[in-house]
This record gives C-alpha cells, structure tokens and sequence, in this order.
C-alpha cells in the first residue's frame, strides 16, 4: 500500500495550477457528497482554462442531471487523477483495475482513509467531501470562480452527507459553508425535496418491507435488516440510498444496520450510530471503515445467517 503525502489547501492549489488533463473519479454507487464535489470541481478547473472531466463506474441517477449540466464535454487523454470522497480505491469499482493505482490527489474526509494516492488533502472532521472541495475552490479563485452551478452542486454533497444538517458531524463550519454557498442563486429547498423527500413507489414498497422484516439484537439495541439481490433488483441505485438511517429511527436503537446483496452474491453491511458507539471500530473488525457514526464492510458471499451472527456479535461486546 502506497503511502501518502499528506498536503494542505495551498499545496493542493498550487499543484493543480501545475497540472492539467484532470480525471476526477467517484466512488462506485455514487451519492450527493462524491458527485457534487466531482461536478463542482471539474466546472471549477474548466473555468480556470484546465481540460477536466468527471468519471464513475456506476450510471448516474436522472437526479443528478443539473451537475451534469454544470459541465463542458471535454475529449482529452487524461495526465492527471484525483479520487473525491473515495476512502479506498476498493470503492471505485469495476474503475479500480485501471485507475487504483494512478491515483495523484485524493481528497477526503474519511478517518479510514486507505491513503492511496501520491498526495492526500483530507479533513476527517468535515461532514461531507465537498467542505473541503468548497475551501479547495476558493484557495484556487476565491468567491470570482464560485458560481451557482458550484455552489448547487457543493450544497447537494453538504446536505445529503449531513441528512440535511441532522447529523452530529455537521459542525458550525458546515453551517458556515452552506450559508456561503446559499448567497448564490439555486433553489436549495428544491435539492433538499429531490433527495430527502421525494420518494418513488418502488422506494416505498422497499421500506414497507425494511420496516416488516426488521430484527432486533442487544435488548432492542441494534436493529437490524437484510436486503437480497431480489429485492434490490426493483429499484434503482437512488432509491437503494439512504435506507442504512432507517433502522436507527426506532426508539430505543443505538445502532442501526442494512445489510445489502450485491448482484454478484457478496454482501455489504451499512452501520450507523445514534450514540457514543463507534461504528468504524466495528467495521474495521471486518476490513471495512468509514466514519465514528457511518461505516460499512463487506463479507463477500458468506452466508447470511452467519454474517448476522458474528456482526451482531460484535455490535454486542459494546454493549456488555
């Protein structure tokens, strides 16, 4: 495993002034944080004159149409690459193979972070990706290159990352951040309906199922789903996100969990914390990592029954 050199804002400025030809990568079964800081930076380095464009292994949902728009088409061979918002090159998907290890400037916010790239601009206290993406932009123009197509785009990976500013994680630089961005003409109520309350009839019937075929451990402490690879297959990616903050909703849970099957068998557990619980310790048991309050792990295509037991078995010691 590579290690990386660990920069600040103005050496990340300074080296992308340096620079051109820019692939910015998202993270496989992308959300707003990865892709709004893919879309506002590469806008940003198209208005610096820099050829830049965005890339991600997975199709993008109809939602995120307006980042699209924000940027130019660009045909150029890349010389240059940056991951935002990916904790590991694991996360890039069927991208991995042929850019995991190109990887130039990774920018992040993970505290387990995998450090893969030659340089690494990372803030493990920001609530989303796109804080620092935000404060990236500003080192390199300053409010002059900031927009409203960026600031819709910084907003919308601010946002979604925080739950709409629920989440312990947004601190008051988040609600400073976002108070900049909202000086710029976008409808922000609108984005906030789009990815927290809009839901289609698919999204619906998989909850009502979530919410029938939930499961509790600890003494009601932990509350837990499975999803299969079925029952998956009726949504899209979209709809699939943000169900991991649905266990923890209950009254009484402290740790919520959504385990996913992927279409190749293998499955992906979610945890998220309403306590002092430290998920990121729990999923490091298991190889994965993320956040003290969201992390995940995956298990590949052990049995499921099996996976239930030993992940609620350690979920417990936390408890004892």
């Amino acid at each position: 495993m590579t290690m990386s050199e660990k920069i600040g804002m103005s050496e990340a400025a300074a080296f992308i002034k340096e620079h051109d030809g820019f692939l910015i990568l998202s993270h496989a079964n992308p959300d707003g944080d990865t892709l709004g800081c893919a879309f506002a930076l590469c806008r940003a380095l198209q208005k610096l004159g820099k050829k830049a464009k965005n890339i991600c292994a997975d199709e993008l949902s109809h939602r995120y149409d307006f980042m699209k728009r924000a940027v130019e088409k660009q045909e150029f061979e890349p010389q240059t690459y940056i991951t935002v918002d990916v904790a590991d090159t694991r996360l890039l998907g069927d991208l991995e193979k042929q850019y995991g290890d190109r990887i130039d400037l990774a920018i992040d916010h993970h505290i387990s972070h995998a450090e893969f790239a030659k340089l690494l601009l990372i803030e493990p206290h920001a609530a989303a990706a796109a804080q620092t993406v935000y404060k990236l932009i500003m080192e390199l123009g300053g409010a002059e290159l900031l927009d409203e197509k960026i600031a819709a785009c910084l907003y919308t990976g601010i946002s979604t990352d925080s739950g709409c500013f629920k989440y312990s994680c947004a601190t008051a630089e988040t609600h400073r951040i976002a108070a900049e961005l909202l000086e710029y003409d976008f409808d922000h109520s609108a984005l906030d309906f789009v990815f927290f309350d809009l839901k289609t009839k698919a999204r619906i019937a998989l909850e009502e199922k979530i919410y029938h075929d939930m499961e509790f451990y600890c003494g009601g402490k932990c509350a837990l789903v499975t999803l299969s690879k079925e029952q998956l297959a009726s949504v899209d990616s979209e709809d699939s996100n943000g169900l991991s903050a649905i266990p923890r909703m209950i009254e009484g849970v402290e740790v919520g969990v959504v385990i996913k099957q992927r279409g190749n068998g293998s499955w992906k557990a979610s945890l998220r914390s309403n306590s002092s619980v430290d998920v990121q310790k729990i999923c490091s048991v298991f190889g994965g990592g993320g956040h003290e309050k969201a992390a995940g792990c995956s298990f590949g295509s052990m049995d499921i029954e099996e996976i239930k037991r030993v992940l609620t078995a350690e979920i417990g010691k936390v408890f004892e």
